[in-house]
């Protein structure tokens, strides 16, 4: 498990059992809640869809 903040390009990840690989990262200041929001574009396994993620920057599975 990783920070989400800490994903870089290239970097494969698991989120709602899609495989997906990172294509870029945002991370924006510190929200009301305590944590940084984290937002994440990504590619499907076969390049065919783009995936923007927004989330708190929480631990997810890397592969």
């Amino acid at each position: 498990m990783t920070l989400a903040k800490n994903l870089k390009k290239g970097d494969k990840v698991v989120i709602n059992f899609l495989n997906l690989t990172v294509e870029n990262v945002e991370v924006s200041k510190i929200a009301k809640h305590g944590k940084p929001k984290c937002r994440i574009e990504a590619l499907t396994k076969d390049n065919e869809k783009k995936v923007l993620i927004v989330l708190a920057d929480d631990e997810i599975a890397v592969q």
